[in-house]
């Protein structure tokens, strides 16, 4: 059934015209905001949903006198004139009604909500290129707006997981490996010398299961299925570990603390020595360490015993300097970068520079542009992780 809809914002290629149009020119429009929703289960969202949607966005359009464009079903942008003195209180108050939004519709995903993919600031006085960029990216990809609506998925289910431990089990762990498990890069850059490869992360790679195992299941919202599903993922990729990983060289696994007491890890703390113990990084995210604070002290215990590493995963740029890393046994931790990073982690320099001068090594993952390879390296931070670190790599035949 298509939706009746009250207010109809123009597609984003017109937006991107605007934007084109502003090249070499001082316009009136200083910011543009990108508002997404498709961090939420969608498949299961209403019409009502949709329609107090487009209301707050058009209530917010009218409010700070800017434009808006629909770039696609979840995915809003608003152009409008943002300064120094307006802006913290203008980001605010998008956040609160988006905020109210979700806990009206979605009370359940409300504490889980990534803020800076919701609501994201771009300052087109210096980041217009990378504007531009963004939205040929966007229209170049399907599910824009104007395309066809993509089929509705349904939930995840206790047989998805059944079927996720099936299939495991009748590929076997090196077929599984070779078919789901991937890598990337982890590599350390000193100021003015060339990227060098030092270890790799594995993980299961969640577009290939969607592909072949979860076909029109939405993953999102599934709450305590999805941890259910993590789990068992976890024991997947501990099985397959000695096929991705024979020789024990450097890496890292993210996995969950629960992983840490089940037979898949306790057949690879046995068929290692010491020596290959640490050459592995255990990744733990930070939320998942606080959840299951106890038993994660008796996990680290047990690592750190083998003379394992372990990484505090999912350090976000707010949160830097919170948690004490060295209250949680780790030497290693992965802050992530994203939108809007660059403005604050000079903010918590002097938390960096604490917690390097307290011999943790910190990467910078996720890291999609120079500005955050600069950023990091004037900071103190050497190791990074993610695309443009790959290209890099690539570039030098590293690895």
């Amino acid at each position: 059934m298509n939706r009746v809809r009250i207010h109809v914002a123009p597609p984003g290629s017109e937006l991107l015209k605007r934007l084109r149009g502003m090249q070499g020119k001082t316009g009136n429009f200083t910011t543009l905001v990108l508002i997404s929703v498709s961090v939420l289960p969608l498949g299961n969202a209403t019409e009502e949903f949709w329609s107090d949607f487009d209301r707050v966005l058009w209530e917010l359009r009218e409010r700070f006198n800017a434009q808006l464009f629909e770039l696609a079903e979840p995915d809003r942008a608003l152009l409008l004139k943002m300064t120094e003195y307006n802006q913290v209180g203008m980001m605010s108050d998008m956040k609160v009604a988006i905020l109210r939004l979700i806990q009206s519709y979605f009370p359940e995903q409300f504490g889980l909500i990534d803020q800076s993919r919701l609501i994201r600031g771009i300052d087109l006085r210096i980041k217009l290129g990378n504007a531009i960029k963004y939205l040929e990216r966007i229209e170049e990809q399907p599910g824009k707006s104007g395309d066809k609506k993509p089929e509705k998925l349904r939930p995840l289910l206790e047989d998805d997981i059944d079927n996720v431990k099936k299939v495991s089990s009748e590929l076997g762990a090196k077929q599984f490996s070779r078919v789901f498990i991937r890598h990337q890069r982890i590599a350390v850059i000193n100021p003015g010398e060339e990227p060098s490869d030092v270890m790799h992360e594995y993980f299961v790679a969640m577009n290939e299961l969607q592909d072949h195992v979860f076909k029109k299941v939405e993953l999102r919202g599934s709450g305590n299925l999805f941890n259910q599903l993590t789990l068992t993922l976890d024991q997947a990729l501990l099985k397959a570990f000695g096929e991705v990983n024979p020789m024990r060289v450097k890496c890292s696994i993210n996995i969950n603390v629960e992983s840490v007491f089940t037979d898949a890890f306790k057949a690879i703390m046995q068929g290692d020595d010491d020596q290959a113990f640490s050459n592995i990084a255990f990744e733990f995210r930070q939320a998942n360490m606080l959840q299951q604070y106890d038993e994660y002290m008796v996990a680290s215990e047990l690592i750190l015993n083998r003379n394992g590493t372990i990484c505090v995963d999912a350090i976000f740029p707010e949160s830097v300097g919170i948690v004490s890393l060295k209250r949680l046994n780790a030497s290693m931790g992965k802050i992530f970068w994203r939108q809007g990073a660059e403005s604050v982690l000079p903010i918590y320099e002097d938390d960096i520079k604490y917690l390097l001068d307290s011999g943790i090594q910190l990467c910078l993952a996720r890291l999609d542009d120079e500005q955050g390879l600069e950023m990091g390296q004037k900071m103190g931070i050497t190791m990074f992780q993610g695309f443009l670190i790959d290209k890099m790599l690539e570039g030098t035949g590293s690895g």
